[in-house]
């Protein structure tokens, strides 16, 4: 939570950015993350891996392959929740 200071401080700069510069000030304020897609390919990239890891591993019974799996699985949960985040 911000102090009261914080939030002043806060409003000061916006009400500067809508003074000097009302359109970049827009933009911000309806902009999404860009970080939105990136996470999205992770977690599917990720996902994928953690899909084929252990398929790979219990084909060629390689139990280092299944290991390997558990962290892309973890990874690919971790990706998902984070871009779900508001």
């Amino acid at each position: 939570m911000l102090s009261r200071h914080d939030r002043d401080e806060l409003d000061r700069i916006e009400r500067w950015f809508e003074m000097t510069d009302p359109e970049l000030a827009e933009l911000l304020r309806s902009a999404k993350p860009p970080v939105s897609r990136w996470l999205t390919a992770m977690a599917i990239v990720l996902g994928a891996a953690a899909v084929a890891l252990p398929v790979a591993g219990a084909l060629t019974s390689s139990v280092t392959l299944v290991w390997y799996g558990i962290p892309a699985a973890a990874g690919a949960v971790c990706a998902f929740l984070v871009r779900r985040h508001p």
